[in-house]
């Protein structure tokens, strides 16, 4: 191959024209042939497209390509050869090779076609890579098995739960090849959210083995409905669901509303891995929820020759000046690792905000690990359905929103850890009881304190534990029953038996609030409250108000309603009559727009906050 000529690349034309590889049949130690030729996207010509991870970038295998030599990098060589036939061509789509990689122009100007290619693909190629360990049949086998049983159970509930509890009780090494297949590079990919999340249908090949995708996500639904389950044998079906026609507009009003917005998109996908922290946002520009709904997101090009910070800035400011619906995602997708304090010395703290690569209004795509409280089909209504107002002043990067100042933080925890509300009753001291103590100021849980002294308010220790798990009992994370659809004596009971068990032989819970407990299921408010706590302070007002916020919260900072915003805001005065944003909060009595009702009554003002 050394022998023959360098491929170079010539211009593609104006409009939507793609480059399309017709690979030659071969045997299993054929060297890779084949062509590259133009195609128009609007034409009715039929190919595949092929979803792989690039793995080492270095390209270290060649490919003949219109009789000259091509390099390709090792992983799409050993694609190339996995869905290579022995004797007729097979006409693909692949970036490595489709698209020029050295042309920055290029890339910008085909990503934008990347979600179009892959939805008209004829079928989309997964290729996962080598079965060093040949277990792939096993995992296939074994998913083939499970689609049968969840289809045979499909007109019997009873039927499928008894033969879900039969697969719990068979030996963890049965599980193993599953596990290590959803463990595999690809399923964390940030671009197989498009490649993988459309109509087209698609097979995953896994060495010499194969499966059909739906037949996977049906498999990985089923599994996802059975939480002991799957967190019995580590499977991250989640993750797989999640993928599942994820760039597929919802056919009925209602479904899949979550997925209307880009910002919650970028969110979502928050756990997936990339090179370039700018496909962040680029692997989505393909979304419906940036081709319809909001005309500004829908001018944004994928644009290479920009930066991080300007990517993520521009994206920030079209998605909240062009939110149809006014709201103030952007804002409740905000994570802090940290920010600078106002206890620190004022001209070091200016030098730190300075420093910020971004205003602290735009999300970070960079810095991103905790799920968000104002998931879009969440109950709660801070607002009360007013719409946000709000401008930027663009020449200082300065978002001017109009809301209501409620309180001012008096006391914060350290940042609770994952998981810190499992039941363990080996623990010295437990987390319920710390905050309790320590930040609420009381020591017994009974029913005899209300919140905010207020006679006719909630039960203190109710408040509480609403609070600690953010007003809702998890399915999970993005999927909860909140208080407002569920007995209130229910959901007490929940929370109830958590204390109750925990708490056991501690003399601290009152009989009063064990008799609550009766019926409850401890392992509901556990999984919401992890859900909801994790990696977030939280924290008591100077009015006594309870709050769970972001980690990165402290004493002094400002509780706000802002119209737009689902959930309270925490935000943290600086020079100037400025604020920071720390990020989204629950506020116990303030999630049905309690805030609003004072305004209209006259009780409290609204006012302009000027977020740096």
């Amino acid at each position: 191959m050394s022998s023959l000529e360098r491929y170079h690349y010539t211009r593609l034309p104006d409009g939507p024209y793609i480059r399309i590889l017709t690979i030659f049949p071969g045997g299993p130690s054929d060297p890779l042939r084949g062509e590259l030729k133009l195609f128009n996207t609007d034409t009715d010509e039929d190919y595949e497209a092929v979803s792989y991870v690039w793995g080492d970038p270095s390209r270290s295998h060649e490919i003949v390509c219109n009789n000259k030599t091509l390099s390709l990098t090792a992983s799409l060589e050993g694609a190339l050869r996995r869905i290579r036939r022995a004797n007729q061509p097979r006409r693909i789509w692949v970036d490595q090779l489709s698209i020029n990689q050295y042309d920055l122009s290029e890339r910008s100007q085909q990503v934008q076609f990347m979600n179009k290619i892959y939805r008209n693909a004829t079928r989309v190629l997964v290729c996962l890579g080598e079965d060093s360990n040949t277990e792939a049949e096993e995992a296939f086998q074994l998913i083939r098995n499970l689609g049968q049983t969840f289809q045979d159970g499909e007109s019997n509930e009873k039927f499928r739960i008894m033969n879900t509890e039969h697969l719990r009780d068979q030996p963890e090494a049965q599980w193993a090849p599953l596990k290590r297949l959803i463990a595999l590079p690809w399923f964390t990919r940030i671009w197989i959210v498009q490649e993988i999340g459309t109509q087209a249908p698609a097979t995953l090949y896994w060495g010499d083995s194969e499966c059909d995708w739906d037949l996977i996500c049906g498999v990985a639904r089923h599994l996802t409905d059975f939480h002991h389950m799957r967190k019995h044998f580590g499977l991250r079906t989640t993750d797989i669901k999640y993928l599942y026609k994820r760039f597929v507009e919802p056919d009925r009003a209602g479904r899949h509303a979550n997925r209307l917005s880009l910002m919650y998109e970028l969110h979502r996908a928050a756990h997936c891995r990339l090179t370039d922290p700018r496909d962040r946002v680029f692997a989505f520009l393909g979304h419906y929820a940036v081709r319809e709904g909001n005309p500004q997101l829908a001018a944004v090009r994928a644009d290479y020759s920009k930066s991080v910070e300007e990517v993520y800035y521009d994206i920030a400011e079209r998605a909240l000046l062009g939110d149809p619906g006014k709201t103030l995602i952007t804002l409740a997708v905000v994570q802090h690792p940290r920010l600078p304090s106002k206890t620190s010395d004022g001209s070091c703290a200016r030098h730190l905000v300075d420093a910020m690569p971004l205003p602290s209004w735009v999300p970070d795509w960079r810095e991103h690990e905790s799920h968000i409280l104002s998931e879009p089909t969440s109950s709660h209504r801070a607002h009360a359905g007013r719409p946000a107002d709000l401008e930027i002043e663009r020449a200082v990067k300065v978002l001017k929103l109009r809301g209501i100042k409620v309180d001012v933080l008096e006391a914060c925890s350290d940042p609770i850890q994952q998981k810190e509300f499992h039941f363990d009753k080996s623990r010295r001291v437990l987390a319920i009881e710390s905050l309790w103590r320590e930040i609420c100021g009381k020591t017994r849980f009974d029913l005899e304190n209300r919140y905010l002294d207020d006679p006719n308010g909630d039960h203190a220790v109710f408040a509480y534990m609403q609070t600690l798990s953010s007003g809702g009992i998890a399915t999970a994370s993005w999927d909860a029953r909140h208080y407002h659809e569920i007995d209130c004596e229910e959901w007490f009971a929940q929370g109830a038996a958590y204390l109750t068990a925990a708490l056991a032989d501690t003399g601290l819970v009152s009989a009063e609030l064990k008799d609550k407990a009766v019926g409850g299921d401890l392992y509901k408010w556990t999984r919401a409250a992890n859900g909801s706590a994790s990696n977030r302070s939280f924290g008591r007002t100077a009015r006594g108000r309870y709050v769970l916020g972001p980690k990165a919260m402290e004493k002094g900072d400002v509780v706000c309603v802002l119209f737009g915003g689902k959930m309270p805001f925490v935000l943290r005065p600086w020079d100037d009559g400025k604020f920071l944003l720390v990020g989204e909060c629950y506020v116990h009595g303030l999630m049905q727009g309690e805030a609003i009702e004072l305004l209209e009554r006259g009780k409290i003002d609204e006012e302009t906050f000027h977020i740096c």
